[in-house]
């Protein structure tokens, strides 16, 4: 009686998500223009009567403006509903029992039984279907996808008409199948089960509950709705290690399913009417509602990809967008793992991104010849691990480099860059002659300033910008000596990085590849050595002047992963910079390591470094980010061993993924907010501020 209570408020309940789901894209998706301003806008700390009129005055200005656009597709619209996270882990959301309540459980059953997909085994993707691209793509057959789909359909209702049940078995489904594609059916159906082995993996929470059934004697068997043969089933949970499974009962077998109600009663006829049994599984009406009809105790184990798919970024490829969300669902939300909003952030959402930069960059440095990648500090960092933890073979070095030493030393060759960084930018900050030169490290300018008429104690304004200018070009040979130094300690550096390497790339984040450029003209035009110098970015968007790198990027001397004015121009047009996306993104490759300020001579003449002040109220949150991200880069490699082309992450993906999370600034000010920052050349020269005070002024300016 309460199942059938509880049965009906269940359809109820999704009867009438449906109803507001359907009343929703009445008033918002029916065209574009309602559907982006309506969901980049809602809040939860807007009132249901705010974003009521909202959505009204939308509806109201569409009509009257007669604004009409193509109808948001499923997929669009999830992307506009889809939130991440904001404030608690998502591992801590996942309700799932304790070991010590299911041990309890386990001791009250004589017979423990479990599904077997997406309870105690896994695959690597969030749609079951994605398997058939890997076994079309092994058969040589683009379309084979929907074919494979299609005969099943077909294969089910020709059982269903003909034996009043739809099981099936894998050769009835490609029975079917040859009438779409003609190839050896044989062949393929192996090639469908080896694929299947190749990609099923423990559930990790599963198999703690397993081992504490096999520890407490309890007899153990596996009930499952499923097409593959009970020989596949049974070596992929024994390569699993699923050893201690007594038997396996298999729909397609038993010619009844578990949705049907007709495969427990049977599973208990089996194994014996009068022992207490317990049951766990994922799917509501065939392992709970089903299994309590028929006298089994019962744990529902919701489905992890229904869990996590409402956090994850839904506007991707379909192969690897599925890989992602499987991949991520399957760590977040087995329930065996409770992780920090730090390594969550790793995981979830800059481990993809990076995976898929270390991998293209990989792939142009085959395709260029390059003998030897430098990962610029301090972006370069995780970038560096994840790339030798890819590739250990290959010439890779991680070099002191940042905007402070790069301004510095390329001073004589970009003079305006000079001024504009340490002079221009700085103007807002209402600093005096004297902070300013200490900044620049040139106190010996001081006596020529002041003769100019500008005391220590003279504020630097726009008015008074170009004279100050002018005071410096008058007497260049005053900072080329103060820099001279530095400038000797950076090429012995280099020297010594680059010795017998006559190609070699640079790596950075962006934005207008200024650290790339600036190490290209000081290796081959100023010390002139005996090196092509390339660039790696992983987006080109500079706010001041978008076609600043044009000419390298034609050339094919800098090349960027994600986005430019040559590559993916829509999503260089979505990078909001006034919003901070850069900085995000940025965040995503932290280090927890003190930023690098300037090259020096040291005492015994080699080169000697200078740092600024350790952020270290961040280490401990970067420290958990990167091991998220390497986690992840594990995770996702080992899933797809066998398959290497799944690293091959398209720039696009990479994007879509990384604006899914900077585009919630709530989740940022939540994780980041007291994470100290400073986005000003020579930074020890000025008071540090948070990542909270950072985004309160920039969106308000």
């Amino acid at each position: 009686m309460i199942s059938r209570i509880l049965e009906f408020y269940k359809r109820k309940r999704r009867g009438f998500k449906r109803r507001i789901d359907r009343w929703t894209r009445r008033f918002t998706m029916h065209n574009r223009m309602i559907t982006e301003a309506f969901y980049r806008e809602r809040s939860p700390k807007i009132g249901r009567f705010r974003r009521g009129l909202y959505l009204f005055l939308l509806c109201m200005a569409s009509v009257v403006g007669k604004v009409y656009s193509h109808k948001a597709t499923p997929q669009e619209r999830r992307d506009y509903t889809n939130r991440v996270c904001c404030f608690r882990p998502e591992s801590s959301t996942t309700k799932r029992p304790g070991y010590p309540t299911l041990a309890k459980q386990l001791l009250l059953c004589d017979v423990v039984s479990f599904d077997v997909f997406d309870t105690l085994l896994f695959r690597p993707f969030d749609d079951p279907k994605s398997v058939f691209y890997l076994v079309g793509e092994a058969l040589h057959c683009p379309s084979f996808t929907r074919y494979r789909v299609l005969a099943e359909k077909q294969a089910r209702k020709e059982a269903m008409e003909k034996n009043g049940s739809n099981e099936v078995t894998l050769e009835d489904i490609y029975q079917k199948l040859s009438r779409y594609a003609a190839f050896d059916i044989h062949r393929a159906m192996e090639l469908e089960e080896q694929t299947e082995l190749s990609l099923l993996q423990a559930n990790p929470y599963m198999m703690q509950v397993y081992q504490m059934a096999v520890e407490l004697g309890k007899t153990i068997i596996a009930v499952s709705d499923m097409y593959l043969p009970g020989a596949v089933i049974r070596q992929a949970l024994e390569k699993n290690g699923y050893t201690h499974i007594q038997r396996v009962f298999l729909s397609q077998e038993c010619g009844f399913s578990k949705r049907s109600g007709q495969l427990f009663p049977y599973v208990r006829e089996q194994m014996g009417p009068d022992k207490k049994y317990l049951h766990m599984g994922d799917n509501y009406t065939a392992d709970f509602i089903r299994a309590k009809a028929a006298g089994f105790d019962t744990r529902y184990y919701p489905n992890g990809n229904r869990l996590g798919n409402p956090h994850r970024c839904v506007d991707l490829t379909a192969l690897i967008g599925s890989a992602y969300r499987g991949v991520v669902n399957n760590r977040l939300c087995c329930g065996a793992y409770r992780e920090n909003q730090y390594f969550e952030y790793g995981y979830a959402y800059a481990g993809f991104y990076v995976l898929g930069y270390c991998v293209w960059i990989h792939e142009r440095v085959k395709a260029k010849g390059i003998q030897k990648l430098l990962f610029l500090s301090r972006d370069g960092d995780i970038l560096q691990k994840v790339y030798q933890k890819l590739y250990p073979e290959e010439d890779t070095e991680y070099v002191y480099w940042s905007r402070a030493a790069a301004t510095r030393l390329t001073a004589g060759c970009f003079r305006n860059e000079f001024f504009l960084r340490y002079i221009k930018y700085k103007i807002s900050r209402k600093i005096n002659m004297t902070q300013m030169l200490k900044a620049m490290e040139l106190p010996q300018m001081q006596p020529l300033l002041t003769e100019a008429g500008f005391l220590p104690d003279t504020l630097l304004t726009s008015e008074n910008y170009e004279d100050i200018v002018s005071v410096f070009l008058s007497h260049w040979n005053v900072v080329e000596e103060a820099y001279a130094s530095s400038n000797r300690a950076a090429r012995s550096y280099y020297e010594e990085k680059l010795a017998g390497v006559h190609s070699a790339a640079a790596v950075d984040v962006g934005w207008a590849a200024s650290g790339v450029s600036a190490l290209r003209v000081l290796v081959e035009d100023v010390w002139k050595l005996d090196c092509k110098i390339y660039g790696f970015v992983s987006g080109a968007n500079y706010m001041h002047d978008q076609n600043i790198i044009e000419a390298p990027l034609a050339a094919g001397d800098i090349e960027s992963y994600m986005f430019s004015q040559r590559k993916n121009r829509e999503l260089k047009r979505r990078h909001r910079v006034g919003q901070l996306y850069s900085v995000y993104i940025e965040m995503m490759l932290a280090s927890p390591s003190p930023s690098f300020l300037q090259y020096e001579e040291g005492e015994d003449g080699k080169p000697a470094f200078r740092f600024d002040l350790p952020e270290v109220e961040g280490y401990g949150m970067i420290q958990e980010l990167q091991r998220g991200i390497l986690t992840f880069v594990e995770d996702y490699t080992r899933a797809f061993a066998q398959y290497p082309w799944m690293l091959r992450i398209c720039g696009e993906d990479a994007y879509h993924v990384c604006r899914f999370i900077v585009s919630q600034p709530a989740y940022f000010r939540n994780l980041f907010g007291e994470y100290p920052v400073n986005r000003a050349v020579g930074t020890s020269s000025y008071e540090m501020e948070t990542l909270a005070e950072l985004m309160e002024r920039e969106y308000r300016d």
